[in-house]
């Protein structure tokens, strides 16, 4: 693996977002919609999310892995797909999906409804994975629970168990869009960040300064404290520009609640989501969006 210096200097920003991820954003809104991601794939635009009846728990994190995959059409039309109907705690990216079965012995992956492979899940303990592509997965897997000892590994759809990082661990929220090359872990209790060129074979990683959360084809973005005003969250970005990582901070801030009674909107007020080729964020309560930057 080759290293990368991590250079702090500002990218540019542009906001050519493709029409239909703006109106697709736009009707989301409208339609009150909680979102965690939305691209274009085929032609065709899906965000992934669910409505919330007036009544129900917003704040309820058992149904984020377990989100289901819409369309949005022209004139708002929203189609509720259920290719991964009663399927819990999926691990999504894109119109591929990821789970354990029920008797937690071996994951199984899809794409829509079909079964592209499975394989038994001897001896890991946890439930976190990743999508490098159809054949392969990065998973966190557990030594015991003592936290130091664990480790990341590639299962590709042969079966075969790669190591890929010791004492690192995979986060267990975290949204990309089917494009994304990005991989985001802890190691050595800091933030790490790599990024695989276009076959998910060569890659590149660095330390960086935060914790990334949502990611697209070159960039990944996450939160972080404000150190001059503890109510506020910063928003950083980090982007491959070809041949270096480049980090900024976005001029946006979200409020930080009081953690007492805190639910799904705790640390912070707003959730950051990929949304076509950028990143944008929306208001836990008003379900506002906003897009932040743009590839």
């Amino acid at each position: 693996m080759k290293k990368i210096l991590l250079i702090f200097v500002f990218f540019q920003m542009s906001f050519a977002m493709d029409p239909s991820i703006e109106a697709a954003l736009k009707c989301i809104e409208k339609k009150k919609m909680d979102v965690h991601a939305v691209e274009k794939i085929n032609g065709n635009v899906y965000a992934r999310g669910w409505f919330v009846p007036a009544d129900d728990d917003a704040c309820d994190y058992k149904t984020v892995s377990g989100s289901s995959v819409f369309e949005i059409k022209n004139n708002c039309v929203i189609e509720k797909k259920d290719w991964f109907k009663e399927v819990k705690k999926v691990e999504k990216k894109g119109l591929l999906g990821a789970f354990r079965n029920s008797s937690e012995d071996s994951v199984i992956v899809i794409e829509k409804n079909k079964i592209l492979w499975s394989c038994p899940f001897e001896k890991v303990g946890s439930r976190v994975f990743r999508f490098l592509d159809k054949t392969r997965l990065m998973v966190s897997i557990e030594d015991g629970g003592n936290g130091d000892g664990d480790s990341i590994g590639v299962l590709d759809n042969k079966c075969q168990w790669t190591l890929f990082e010791k004492k690192a661990r995979l986060p267990y929220i975290y949204s990309a869009t089917s494009s994304s090359r990005f991989l985001d872990y802890e190691l050595k209790h800091k933030p790490y960040i790599v990024i695989y060129d276009s076959l998910y074979n060569k890659y590149w990683g660095t330390s960086s300064s935060f914790y990334t959360y949502v990611s697209t084809h070159n960039i990944a973005c996450g939160y972080d404290d404000d150190k001059t005003d503890s109510s506020k969250a910063l928003i950083k970005c980090i982007k491959w520009t070809g041949n270096n990582f480049v980090e900024e901070t976005l001029p946006h801030k979200v409020d930080v609640p009081d953690s007492e009674g805190c639910l799904c909107a705790c640390p912070w007020t707003e959730r950051l989501f990929p949304c076509g080729d950028g990143i944008c964020v929306q208001n836990y309560e008003t379900k506002k969006i906003e897009i932040l930057v743009d590839e």
